[in-house]
């Protein structure tokens, strides 16, 4: 919901005629009731409190309703069976009409109704603002009912409950823009002037390919790519200006290089999901300030960040054992992003410095056997360093496998004795091959080209329509068990959250045919915003120096 639109909406009437005025405070009405749901502050500003059946008192973000009902009002479910914990939904058009199965009760044999907190909550009247306030402060339902563990019983007084009554009732009432009155999704992907062409329509071939095949939801998919260009300053603009001409429902995918800030600041503003684009440096997770975390923007990994913290944590553990330096390579904004980072996180002596292409032998000069040096250098510019100096530099040389993914560097052998990766990449097994070779078929079957250096792209692109597919498909599925509501952005990000869930430390959880296999491990949860959170360091194997193999453990910086 556009709970921005419908405030200054109301405030842009107020004061015309009465009718205005009205629009002001019903609006002003919504507005206290979404900070009750989502902030647990109630209209005097006072933080909410709510008693747990297990006595203990919780107050303000703790208490907040979105805490197990989500953003969206569409609940959750955990456990099996009998031990089902159902958090119900309690969006306007499923909490004020009758549960599904008021009017024809189902006996508990049903597996609709597995026990009885499902019977009451399938089969209850329906809500008012009078029986909500009782569930609220005495927890019974309409038909008095007790509600089950772990609804809290809350301190709300008459004001604060019409304020949440006001804010339910539309919650989740009014279809999202991008649902086209033909039944299609509009759905767009951004690509942002700092990225080379390859990658651009390495990425683009995918999403073409893959909307074109599905129809989720029984509904067609209509993809707009919204290429920007100049300066990032211009992108909010041309951004509006994209979404003006044609609303969608979120942006899939996409690609980025350092600088895609004013991207998640955009959908964050306009609360439009942008799910898992391929960016070399993802935004700081907390963009709105007051520790409010971005909440519309889901990310693979930070990117080039997490590679230097993770750098940077394997060298404070190498000190224990030496002094080293740390010299770092870069040659443009993603590399100095990385550097800084990587600097800002470890007490070592070095420095970085910038290639320059026409001479960039002198970017090894000067240095120590102590010194340990990071190339955050892409395949073109390593293979150009490297062609200028037989020998490897006398200590430890690292890669980033974001910027030069191994299989994309030809290094010569003495170079590869002394190099390893900095990687996000974790999945060595069988398992990981398996899936690449199937990603390849898959290509192959679409017409696109297969082994270029931009192979993990093309796997990014195809997890994130895979994974936007397999949400919308269980919101689907679910609607059999309880009332349809408009499809929207928040459904599709909870259930993204369920859904990116993927292990390799020998307990296999993934969907075979997800293709995520570039990952390790990936897992979401409500407020987690980057699927991978730690890598490791690999190196070139002995004798052949082909096969790479993880030094230590994970690093989960």
């Amino acid at each position: 919901m556009k709970f921005r639109t419908l405030l200054a909406l109301g405030l842009a009437l107020a004061g015309l005629n009465g009718t205005g005025a009205y629009a002001a405070s019903e609006a002003a009405l919504v507005e206290a009731g979404r900070r009750i749901y989502e902030q647990g502050i109630l209209p005097d500003g006072t933080p909410l409190s709510a008693q747990r059946p297990e006595g203990f008192t919780l107050e303000g973000a703790h208490a907040a309703c979105t805490t197990c009902h989500r953003r969206s009002g569409m609940g959750s479910v955990e456990g099996q069976v009998e031990r089902i914990v159902m958090v119900v939904p309690i969006a306007g058009p499923v909490l004020f009409k009758p549960a599904k199965f008021a009017n024809s009760f189902l006996d508990p044999s049903h597996h609709y109704v597995p026990n009885k907190a499902w019977q009451r909550a399938l089969t209850r009247p329906a809500y008012d603002e009078k029986s909500l306030a009782r569930a609220l402060r005495e927890g019974v339902d309409p038909a008095g009912r007790p509600l089950s563990p772990p609804m809290m019983r809350y301190a709300l007084d008459d004001k604060a409950v019409s304020a949440l009554t006001a804010y339910l009732r539309q919650l989740n009432s009014q279809p999202s823009p991008g649902l086209g009155r033909d039944g299609s999704l509009q759905v767009a992907t951004v690509i942002t002037p700092d990225v080379p062409a390859a990658r651009a329509e390495a990425v683009l071939g995918v999403v073409r390919a893959w909307l074109r095949s599905i129809r989720p939801l029984g509904r067609p998919i209509r993809l707009h790519e919204w290429r920007l260009t100049g300066e990032a300053g211009d992108w909010p603009s041309q951004l509006a200006d994209f979404y003006r001409q044609q609303p969608v429902f979120a942006l899939v995918s996409g690609v980025g290089g350092a600088r895609w800030q004013p991207v998640q600041a955009f959908c964050e503003a306009q609360t439009l999901p942008c799910l898992l684009p391929s960016v070399e440096v993802a935004p700081d997770n907390d963009t709105r300030g007051a520790g409010q975390t971005a909440y519309y923007s889901v990310y693979y990994s930070p990117g080039l960040t997490l590679e230097a913290r993770l750098l940077a944590h394997y060298l404070k553990d190498q000190t224990k054992k030496r002094t080293p330096g740390l010299v770092q390579i870069y040659s443009d904004d993603s590399g100095r992003i990385a550097a800084q980072t990587a600097r800002a996180q470890v007490p070592l002596g070095g420095q970085d410095r910038r290639l320059r292409l026409t001479s960039p032998s002198s970017a090894l000069t000067g240095l120590s056997a102590q010194d340990a040096v990071m190339l955050w250098l892409r395949p073109d510019e390593i293979e150009q360093l490297v062609s200028t100096r037989a020998e490897p530099p006398a200590g430890q040389v690292y890669l980033s496998a974001l910027l030069a993914p191994p299989g994309s560097v030809a290094l010569p052998l003495a170079w590869k004795r002394r190099v390893a990766y900095v990687s996000l990449f974790d999945d060595l097994s069988v398992q990981g091959e398996i899936a690449r070779v199937r990603l390849q078929h898959w290509l192959q079957q679409h017409h696109l080209p297969v082994g270029t250096r931009e192979l993990r792209l093309q796997a990014d692109a195809y997890a994130a329509c895979y994974l936007f597919n397999a949400a919308l498909s269980r919101i689907r599925a679910q609607e059999v068990r309880r009332p349809a509501v408009p499809l929207s952005g928040e459904q599709v990000l909870e259930m993204l959250e369920t859904l990116t869930d993927k292990y390799s430390d020998g307990t296999e959880q993934v969907d075979p045919d997800s293709h995520v296999a570039f990952y390790g491990r990936m897992s979401l949860g409500p407020q987690q915003r980057y699927a991978v959170r730690g890598g490791n360091i690999q190196r070139y194997a002995a004798p052949d120096y082909v096969r790479l193999v993880a030094e230590g453990g994970r690093i989960v910086p």
